[in-house]
């Protein structure tokens, strides 16, 4: 607080230490700082008020480094400036100097002056408005970071202007969202080297893949000369996807808009982006017309013909490479659904700039189907659109389609073979779901573009996707440093589990094995070869022992050693289980029926009355063929102790274990007499199996066969009863993405009655799996057995034995040591079993090397990016440098000094690939497939003739 008549009247707040002021000394301090928060002493309120140098008497003179013109004719303009402490009116007067330009005599523009103070005009006539650039600068940060639109931000800057009464500091909104959108635009030309205006070329805006195949930027001069097996180190992968969030509304406005002005609402960056040509492409889907409905071969999913949006565009469908950039030119607007019409725009007009390319790598939700008729497409296209100027040729590399790792749990099993990149040659480690993670960064902004027009809209996410390549480009040296560590660490470990699985299969078998494989990897890429191929990394249905196949061998097995009565012993306790399984379902049944349904009641009243009839049968059989040993059994043990109390059980029960989990009394008693008379029934009925008897009975000698047979046949009904669960976990799993493909009541309650019936399914085969596990224990089994684990809650999703169970990351876990040693093969004396065993193997072994020869192709996939990367900085960093030369002869400075600190960005960027890579990313293994291991050292990079 100032002394009593001292001259301090005024405060800053934002110089350091917060001084105190005259009007006078603040004026004339701040005349390079006029946007500071100035406070005034209120002598009569006791309190600081705020108040601006504008209010004070402070004008902006343009022109003079700050002095006024000596020229001015003018009187000055109340302008309004929006800076970063909010916003404030001032005077403004504009130099009338005149000056020679072309030979012509010219004043400098009102907005010109403002842009050289450091002020971008609203207008660019006779601007009222401007805004600093620090202030768009921020505000452009915090769109992309934060996705703050601009109305939150000019709430934010009234507010911070005045919180007790934000409604009277003046409206700048509308004009802070054409000049923040000019601005990112003119960032955006700046960033790139272009000139802003109608002459920018087709992605000249855009932030390219540096690892990606860029022709005539970062592709080994001998490209062309690699081998076949290895065009992939030279292909483009790619992924299409389509996004329903990224839609836009209809306006109020829309309606009312004439021909012309519809015919203006364009995007700045128009052509110059991510987004296809809007005007080729309504040329093409007019000629085009509407597509005939196709045939599909999948009945497991379908995303083309999905859209649930009735506004203006439904969504989009996209285009991006591995590394998550997005593709030039190959954004197309959806029209209500995803239909091979949008797809196929987007394709082709994405692919223009690979043209030059042998061989393309694509993954698509439903690659089962697209690639099957889009030659006939194509070719019905080139027919009728000749005339587009964003194509330039319809001759598209060689495509082999593969479907996302993630989406391929909602196809059927021969789509997650045949179009897997985990089984493709060529593939390496790509998943193909990289779209998804660019919507989950991406998405947020759609609740900003989606109230957009359509050519706003279109520059915000072109200025949102450069940003993510932006940060992606000054991350990939990191990137591709971990990458291919990992690679190398996981290809050592799936080449030393493969070497050592082999090693205890024979010579013969590993040579008919590699050649199926070979046959199998040449047939595969030929998408019109699937519906005659084998299914080589899934085992035959005879190759895996449910609890029916069992029960087969046991029989033959016993059989072979006991006779009749061996196979007796088999029967009934298979038929007791049934009884134990069927009465289990039946009490459960009863006790949840409804009383009030008869015809359900009657229902259950004789399949009890069936189950009765049928234990009896069983009994008999059972006490023929089992029975006769638990007797002798207790005899001996009865001798052996003389008192049934010392061996664990009451007289009564002996030699059952009392701790069976059976009813009580509570448990029998339902709310109808006769649902309550069903469960006396069925508690009546006895069920007596080997595990059901104290230790001393089941771990006598005696009982061995019994105890034996139960656990085989317990094994395979836990086998079934793992199976249920992971077959409905995987269904369930793949609920969660057609939950996220439509919006509305209706599609989230038919998405969750279907989640509803798959998750009691799956409750009900993982208690089952529980119960038969504690049987397997009592039976003998170790808690630490590695076939059947403890299954907890946890463990309940998503994992993978088979095909249809696979989920992201598989591809990282090493396989079981169990699975290492297969000798027990060769050492099977029947020709039959040998073979059985063998069908399991197969399949592993499969797997094991197409992991193998993945993990092998990623490493050569990472060093060839990385040597792409080097030049891709290279090249940027010359072509800047060239510019800054450029600009220094025409004597543009500013260019000049904005080109060399480009350049220098690139030279840094290329100074950390150059220490983070291998010195010798020439230097990669030899061979493809594992057959050989040596190093060789080939400048040229791998693939090519010596």
């Amino acid at each position: 607080m100032p002394a009593e008549g001292a001259p301090c009247r005024l405060r800053c707040y934002d110089c350091l230490g917060r001084p105190h002021y005259c009007e006078t000394c603040l004026l004339r301090t701040h005349r390079r700082t006029p946007f500071h928060r100035i406070w005034r002493w209120s002598t009569e309120d006791g309190f600081w008020h705020k108040t601006t140098t504008g209010a004070l008497g402070m004008k902006l003179w343009g022109g003079h480094n700050g002095a006024p013109c000596p020229n001015i004719t003018r009187d000055p303009r109340m302008m309004v400036f929006v800076h970063e402490h909010g916003v404030s009116s001032m005077a403004c007067s504009f130099c009338e100097c005149v000056e020679m330009a072309g030979g012509e005599q010219l004043v400098t523009s009102e907005p010109l002056q403002l842009v050289e103070m450091g002020l971008y005009p609203a207008s660019w006539k006779q601007p009222r408005t401007a805004y600093t650039i620090t202030l768009l600068e921020s505000y452009h940060l915090l769109s992309l970071q934060t996705h703050c639109s601009a109305e939150d931000f000019y709430t934010y800057l009234r507010r911070k202007t005045d919180n007790v009464a934000p409604k009277t500091v003046p409206d700048r909104y509308r004009e802070l969202s054409n000049s923040a959108r000019e601005f990112a635009y003119l960032r955006q030309c700046k960033w790139a080297g272009e000139m802003p205006g109608k002459t920018t070329t087709r992605g000249s805006l855009t932030v390219k893949c540096p690892c990606c195949p860029q022709p005539g930027i970062n592709m080994r001069v001998n490209w062309k000369d690699r081998c076949t097996d290895y065009f992939y180190l030279d292909a483009l992968f790619y992924s299409i996807d389509g996004n329903f969030r990224q839609s836009q509304r209809n306006k109020p406005m829309d309606k009312h808009q004439s021909p012309c002005q519809q015919h203006n609402d364009v995007a700045l960056s128009r052509g110059a982006g991510y987004f296809a040509d809007v005007n080729d492409f309504q040329e093409y889907a007019s000629k085009i017309g509407k597509p005939e409905p196709e045939p599909t071969t999948c009945h497991k999913f379908g995303a083309a013909g999905y859209g649930g949006h009735n506004g203006k565009v439904s969504g989009i469908i996209a285009l991006a490479c591995r590394h998550m950039f997005m593709l030039p030119g190959s954004i197309v607007d959806l029209n209500k659904r995803e239909a091979y019409l949008y797809v196929d725009f987007a394709v082709v007009s994405g692919m223009q700039p690979y043209v030059g390319l042998r061989l393309v790598k694509q993954t698509y939700d439903i690659a089962c189907q697209y690639l099957i008729n889009f030659g006939r497409r194509l070719e019905h296209w080139k027919q009728l659109c000749l005339t587009l100027s964003s194509i330039t040729t319809f001759n598209l590399p060689r495509t082999e389609g593969a479907i996302g790792l993630w989406h391929a749990l909602a196809h059927q099993l021969l789509c997650r073979i045949f179009k897997s990149p985990e089984f493709m040659p060529g593939s390496g480690r790509y998943e193909g779901e990289g779209m998804e993670r660019i919507w989950a960064i991406t998405n947020d902004v759609s609740a900003r573009t989606k109230e957009m027009t359509s050519g706003h809209r279109h520059d915000v996410l072109n200025d949102v996707y450069s940003d993510l390549h932006v940060r992606r480009v000054h991350n990939i040296v990191h990137m591709l440093d971990t990458s291919l560590k990992e690679a190398e660490r996981f290809l050592q470990e799936t080449t030393e589990a493969l070497e050592k699985l082999e090693e205890s299969v024979s010579d013969d078998k590993l040579e008919e094995w590699r050649r199926d494989e070979a046959q199998w990897l040449q047939d595969v890429v030929d998408f019109c070869n699937h519906e005659h191929m084998e299914d080589v990394y899934s085992p035959h249905v005879d190759a895996a022992l449910s609890e029916a196949g069992a029960l087969k061998v046991l029989k033959e097995e016993k059989g072979k050693t006991f006779g009749i009565q061996g196979m007796g012993m088999v029967s009934a306790i298979q038929e007791m289980i049934e009884i134990e399984r069927e009465k289990l379902e039946l009490t459960k049944k009863v006790r949840e029926a409804d009383p009030s349904k008869t015809r359900q009641r009657n229902a259950l009243g004789r399949r009890v009355v069936a189950l009765q009839g049928q234990a009896d049968v069983c009994r008999r059989q059972y006490e023929r063929f089992v029975g006769e040993l638990v007797a002798a059994t207790v005899e001996e043990i009865r001798l052996a102790v003389k008192t049934s109390k010392s061996v664990g059980a009451s007289l009564d029960a002996f030699p059952l274990s009392c701790d069976l989990g059976g009813e009580t009394a509570n448990d029998l008693v339902a709310e109808d007499a006769y649902l309550s008379e069903y469960l006396e029934m069925l508690h009546a009925i006895h069920v007596e199996l080997p595990s059901y008897y104290v230790a001393s009975v089941r771990t006598h000698a005696k009982m061995a066969e019994p105890v034996s047979i139960e656990r085989k046949l317990r094994e395979g009904q836990a086998k079934d009863a793992l199976d249920e669960l992971r077959t409905h976990l995987t269904a369930l799993y793949s609920l969660e993405d057609l939950r996220g493909q439509g919006t509305g009541q209706a599609h989230g309650q038919r998405v969750k009655a279907l989640a509803a019936t798959e998750v009691a399914i799956g409750h009900q085969a993982r208690d089952e799996y529980r119960r038969v596990r504690k049987v397997l224990i009592t039976l003998g089994m170790s808690e630490d057995d590695k076939t059947f684990r403890v299954l907890t809650d946890e463990d309940a999703k998503p994992f993978i034995i088979f095909s249809h169970q696979h989920r992201r990351g598989d591809s990282k876990r090493m396989g079981s040591w169990l699975w290492e040693d297969f000798s027990f093969a060769d050492n099977q004396g029947d020709n039959e079993v040998k073979e059985f065993m063998y069908h399991k193997i197969r399949p592993f072994w499969f797997r094991k090397r197409a992991a193998r020869a993945r993990w092998q192709e990623e490493v050569y996939i990472k060093r060839e990016e990385m040597y792409r990367t080097t030049l891709f900085f290279e090249y940027y960093r010359d072509r800047w440098s060239a510019r800054a030369m450029d600009a220094e002869e025409d004597g543009r400075e500013g260019a000049m000094v904005y080109a060399r600190r480009q350049s220098h960005r690139y030279a840094r960027l290329l100074a950390d690939a150059r220490h983070a890579f291998p010195t010798d990313v020439s230097m990669v293994r030899k061979d493809r497939c594992g057959c050989e291991s040596e190093l060789t050292n080939i400048v040229q990079g791998i693939g090519f003739a010596k």
